[in-house]
């Protein structure tokens, strides 16, 4: 089993390296605090860099492997806020960018400088300058677009929405989004429910007709069942009765007639009640997958590559979303 699993999962790295385009690094140092204290500056950092991530634009160096690394070196993140450190930092690493910056405040407003760097030409590549006034939590979102503005992206529309109506109430909007379990809550209660719940109304009467027509060829099934067996009771009954050797022989083709619908209907009505389960387990399943119209579908893949400063060679990850 473990072999097949490796197999698989060699022919997923090769083929993503196929399909990639020559793998780009870059690593993101501490912003320098001004007029906030480190743990905030390390905090809104650790924010920049996870959405930097989410971009896909490059193979990001993990946090921690540049921790390690620069401790091993000697180095301390705070104290390395000039280009020609970053280019060293980054040199040791082993990526091509990095990005460095600082976050100022001053009263109520809030600047963030960003700057990513060459590590081989140690040129400047692009400059990002964010003045903010308000709320922190209005400042992280900053930071968050901020991330996809200096890789040349358009941030998502789940981010833009959230600096419009501001993090709280946006936060807010959020918990009243419809979910998965309802899609799927719903779907259990009635097939095609769930899907029309998420805005997939097609899709819902499609399982909602589908069951109901089931439903009805097991009710049809029911019913001459139904007939049938009244009509062998009652033949049989006529049969054991009677003394003409011709009507014997009539009502006994009619005792294995009705015999023959019994079985007939039967077997139909057994079809027809394992399609209803099968329709309904699909349409369940099929309602808890789909994400409803006001869910933003998110950007982590599968499969995706890391970068190991350390071998400095590309990793497969693999993660699964359980929203």
């Amino acid at each position: 089993m473990r072999f097949y699993l490796r197999i698989c999962l060699f022919i997923l790295y090769i083929s993503n390296i196929i399909a990639q385009e020559p793998t780009r690094t870059l690593a993101v140092l501490d912003f320098e605090p001004r007029g906030i204290n480190s743990l905030e500056a390390a905090t809104l950092t650790d924010r920049f860099t996870s959405e930097i991530g989410k971009t896909e634009a490059m193979t990001l160096v993990d946090r921690t492997m540049v921790e390690e690394i620069l401790k091993e070196q000697g180095f301390q993140q705070s104290g390395c806020t000039t280009d020609e450190c970053a280019v060293e930092v980054g040199a040791l690493l082993g990526v091509q960018f990095m990005i460095s910056g600082s976050i100022g405040k001053l009263g109520d407003t809030y600047t963030i400088d960003a700057k990513m760097v060459s590590v081989e030409s140690g040129a400047s590549v692009e400059t990002r300058n964010v003045t903010y006034i308000g709320k922190v939590d209005g400042l992280v979102t900053e930071i968050e677009i901020l991330a996809w503005d200096i890789m040349n992206l358009e941030p998502p529309l789940a981010l833009k929405e959230k600096k419009r109506l501001g993090a709280q109430a946006f936060l807010a909007a959020q918990a009243k989004q419809k979910t998965r379990l309802g899609a799927l809550l719903r779907s259990i209660a009635v097939p095609g429910f769930g899907q029309y719940y998420a805005g997939k109304k097609l899709m819902g009467a499609g399982f909602l007709v589908s069951e109901l027509a089931v439903l009805g060829l097991y009710a049809s099934a029911n019913s001459a069942y139904t007939t049938a067996t009244d009509d062998f009771n009652n033949y049989q009954n006529l049969y054991n009765t009677e003394r003409d050797p011709v009507m014997i022989a009539d009502y006994r083709s009619k005792v294995n007639s009705s015999h023959d619908d019994i079985q007939s209907n039967k077997d139909l009505m057994n079809q027809m009640a394992t399609a209803a389960i099968g329709i309904w387990a699909i349409n369940a399943v099929h309602a808890f997958l789909i994400k409803p119209d006001n869910v933003t579908a998110s950007k982590e893949p599968l499969f995706k590559l890391a970068y190991d400063t350390q071998t400095k060679s590309p990793q497969l990850r693999f993660s699964i979303a359980l929203d």
